[in-house]
């Protein structure tokens, strides 16, 4: 099921990650960030948001901006386009000043995308109208050199961002065929690149104990 695929890889990601918070952005994201918990990251705190911190944690830090700078924050999103150099848009779609369609606007995409921090990029589907050659509004510009791991995550695998390109870790089961189906986003898939379907048997089961209502597959329907 590629929604406990894509939500357990972000769990073992944000387990094995050198930060101190976690922002959730959704349902899967907060799942995620509570089963990296289980999984060995039982000091990760979680924020409310981009403001304050939740738990025994609450008056430890008031200003998540800070942890950004200082590299020790994490946060996956989902946003409406990306880009092949990792842009990103949650502004509209079209013309800039005369969008098709107008969107939320860039939140926290401006703050996060160029930090030291990890930041994930988790997609409910690997399609050509949201991964693109370039960005129609860029809400978050391209990370520079000395920004943090970049990784998509989507129904097609996993993908880091390197030297300007994504490039695959792993691949699901129609992987090559969904990268194929979006052209204007190259991936690179070197040979030997190994294939993953399911996560580990632990990651389910913290999955399954952090959410046993299965709230996180709602994402991927």
């Amino acid at each position: 099921m590629i929604g406990d695929l894509l939500t357990g890889t972000l769990a073992e990601e944000i387990a094995a990650a050198p930060i101190r918070v976690f922002v959730p952005t959704s349902p899967a994201t907060s799942v995620a960030a509570q089963a990296a918990q289980l999984l060995g990251n039982e000091r990760l705190a979680l924020a409310e948001g981009f403001t304050a911190l939740a738990g025994p944690q609450r008056n430890w830090v008031t200003d998540v901006f800070t942890l950004l700078r200082r590299g020790l924050l994490g946060v996956a999103v989902a946003p409406v386009q990306l880009d092949a150099a990792g842009r990103t848009n949650l502004s509209g779609i079209g013309t800039p000043g005369r969008p098709k369609v107008a969107l939320i606007g860039p939140r926290g995409l401006t703050e996060n995308n160029d930090t030291p921090c990890p930041l994930w990029y988790l997609l409910s589907q690997h399609s050509p109208r949201t991964l693109v050659e370039r960005v129609d509004m860029v809400c978050g510009a391209a990370p520079s050199i000395t920004a943090g791991p970049r990784v998509l995550l989507s129904p097609a695998g996993c993908f880091e961002l390197v030297d300007g390109g994504w490039r695959a870790r792993w691949l699901a089961p129609d992987g090559r065929d969904l990268i194929a189906a979006a052209p204007a986003f190259p991936i690179e898939v070197a040979d030997g690149t190994p294939e993953r379907s399911v996560p580990a048997a632990a990651t389910l089961d913290a999955l399954a104990a952090t959410d046993p209502e299965g709230t996180r597959l709602a994402e991927f329907g």
